[in-house]
């Protein structure tokens, strides 16, 4: 026998580390953008609540880096970046992780005439934050808020 069910993220009913991973996204009010990354990582196949659950539970990287943090711990850990201590860069804007942004130690253009961009792959609590090139892994590059400029 075969059924289908649907229902939003806020409903589902997760067990073990899919319910507590749940239970965070619910606090913190991210399950639309959860049910999006499972729609698209899950489409065309037939899925099971196990395959869900063990989605919410073993694949909390995955799950953050789609919210614009770098893992699980900085997810959780990280504060709300439109709090009135985030960082924000020289026009005023809060800066967090998975923006895209200029610096302006290494303005420039790329080949074709564009901007050279980065990502904002860690914010280190103090101002500073960790950027990348595009595709670039494990970069130590260092900016502080005010050398930067998120890009709408």
């Amino acid at each position: 026998m075969e059924y289908k069910v649907e229902t939003s993220l806020y409903d589902f009913p997760a067990w073990s580390g899919g319910k507590d991973t749940l239970e965070t996204l619910i606090e913190r009010d991210d399950c639309q953008a959860v049910e999006e990354l499972i729609e698209t990582v899950f489409f065309d196949q037939d899925t099971t609540d196990e395959d869900i659950n063990d989605f919410l539970w073993f694949e909390r990287d995955t799950i953050a880096e789609h919210l614009g943090y770098t893992d699980w711990e900085a997810y959780e850990t990280m504060a709300d970046p439109t709090a009135d201590d985030a960082y924000e860069d020289m026009n005023g804007t809060p800066i967090k992780v998975g923006d895209i942004v200029v610096w302006d130690d290494e303005a420039g253009e790329n080949e074709d005439g564009s901007m050279i961009q980065f990502k904002v792959v860690e914010d280190n609590g103090d101002g500073y934050f960790n950027i990348a090139y595009e595709g670039e892994e494990n970069p130590e590059r260092w900016a502080y808020c005010e050398e930067l400029e998120v890009l709408e």
